[in-house]
This record gives C-alpha cells, sequence and structure tokens, in this order.
C-alpha cells in the first residue's frame, strides 16, 4: 500500500477545506457576527492548515494509486471532513457535544439530511450556511470536488473517483479525469446558481435563496427554519424546491451528453 501518497492527498484535502472554511467566515464578517464565530472557524481554520502543511512538506516519489488506496483515501476523507468541519459549531458553542457536531456535518456532507437540532436558530447565519454548504460540496461528491480542483497531471486519481461514485461501474466522459471533474462542477454549479435566482424571484430573501438551493442541490433538505419551506407559506416555492430535488437527482454525465447532442 502506497501510505506516502495516501497522507499526501489527505493532506491536500484537509487544506481544501480549509479554505472552503473562508465561506462561512465572509458570512460572518457580511453580517457582524460575534468574536467567538470568529475564533471558533478560524481555530478550525488553523488545524487544517497545520496539519494538512506538514503532510505536504514531503512529496512522495511514487504518486500510484490503486484500488485498495482510493477506497482507503475516501473514506479517511469522509471522516477527517466531517470531524473538522464540526469542529466550528464545538468552538462557539453552538453545537457543544463533538459527537452531535459530527453527526450533523457528516449529515451535510453525505447529502442525508438528518440533524440533531431540534431548534436550528441555535445557529449563527454564517454556521448555518456552513451547514447547508456541505450538501453543495457533498452533491457530487466532496472527491470529486477535489479532484476537479488538485493538481493531477498524470491522472492517477482515477482510482479514488471509482470509490467515490455509486455504482458498480465509473466513466469518464472527457479524456483527463480531472477535465471530467470540472466539466461535472461546472454543470452542477450553473444549476445551482440558476435555483438561487429562481428562488428570489419567488420571493425568498436572498441568504435564504443560497441556503434552500444548497439543499436542493445536495438533496438532503438542510433548511432555514424549523419548519423547512412551509415557513413561506407559498406552493410555487414548493413546487420549485420538488422540481429543483428531481433536477439534481440525475445522473450529470447525462446532462453533459444532452448538451453533446448525445
Amino acid at each position: 500500500m502506497n501510505k506516502s501518497m495516501i497522507r499526501y492527498l489527505l493532506s491536500k484535502l484537509l487544506l481544501i477545506e480549509a479554505v472552503l472554511l473562508l465561506v462561512p467566515v465572509s458570512v460572518a464578517i457580511y453580517y457582524q457576527e460575534s468574536s467567538q464565530v470568529f475564533i471558533a472557524l478560524f481555530s478550525t481554520i488553523g488545524i487544517l492548515v497545520l496539519l494538512g502543511g506538514l503532510g505536504i512538506l514531503r512529496k512522495p516519489k511514487n504518486q500510484r494509486i490503486y484500488a485498495k488506496e482510493g477506497v482507503l483515501i475516501v473514506a479517511l476523507c469522509w471522516i477527517l471532513w466531517s470531524f473538522f468541519g464540526g469542529l466550528p459549531f464545538v468552538f462557539s458553542g453552538q453545537i457543544p457535544s463533538i459527537i452531535d457536531a459530527f453527526f450533523e456535518i457528516s449529515s451535510g456532507f453525505t447529502t442525508t439530511g438528518a440533524t440533531i437540532l431540534n431548534d436550528v436558530s441555535v445557529l449563527t447565519r454564517s454556521l448555518l450556511f456552513w451547514r447547508s454548504f456541505t450538501h453543495l460540496i457533498g452533491g457530487m461528491g466532496v472527491l470529486v470536488f477535489a479532484l476537479a480542483i488538485m493538481d493531477n497531471a498524470k491522472n492517477s486519481h482515477l482510482e479514488v473517483m471509482k470509490a467515490e461514485v455509486p455504482g458498480p461501474v465509473f466513466g469518464k466522459v472527457v479524456s483527463k479525469l480531472k477535465n471530467t471533474a470540472q466539466i461535472l462542477y461546472l454543470l452542477y454549479l450553473a444549476l445551482f446558481s440558476l435555483f438561487v435566482v429562481i428562488y428570489y424571484l419567488a420571493g425568498m430573501p436572498l441568504y435564504d435563496s443560497f441556503v434552500i438551493a444548497m439543499g436542493t442541490a445536495g438533496t438532503g433538505g438542510f433548511t432555514v427554519y424549523n419548519d423547512g419551506i412551509a415557513h413561506y407559506g407559498s406552493s410555487l416555492i414548493t413546487y420549485l424546491v420538488s422540481i429543483g430535488v428531481l433536477v439534481f437527482g440525475v445522473n450529470f454525465n447525462l446532462y453533459y451528453y444532452l448538451m453533446l447532442r448525445r
């Protein structure tokens, strides 16, 4: 087993999560949230940068990845991203239990949509946004997202993608794996952006439009209020969200081939 490559890739994935946490930081800045929230977010980012930075100091000589490395990288990535992704909730005291925080974020990244929260109002806007942002990232698969932005000149991450994507067979839509991931994610983000606009035009506040669109994209359903989309009292919004979940439930390879008229 190529342990050095597993360590190297997992370290890069931790650094990617550190960058993703800048999104709730920007939301916290916009809404001028308390210093406790900033401390929680930056503490988590600091831990991720430290661990990730140490892990990439030595680049492996052998960069080949086989099936067993791919499976292990995927499994450890889901666990590590969920663990560290839950730390801001613990550090801020909004979800004091690390087990509960881990459950909440793993539910987000896996787009399960289950929650330990009886009242989502205990979360500040930035951490509520982060909670739903995990749906957006996990909707296409966290490793698909990572491979879309990571350097992969030798196309050596195919086994990681095979282990990430559900089903018995994985096929690339173009010759290079990285380009495949990028194409699928561009389609995914374009549809997400479209639904943000649609929800906003349907009467949702802009913040709510982003959160609900992220829940739609991941088909997990995290929302802004305890009563979900029923809060808006709009049949139009209910229908739009229902259509959105169906749209995002389709394999995105199909959308790509439809664009090529294949």
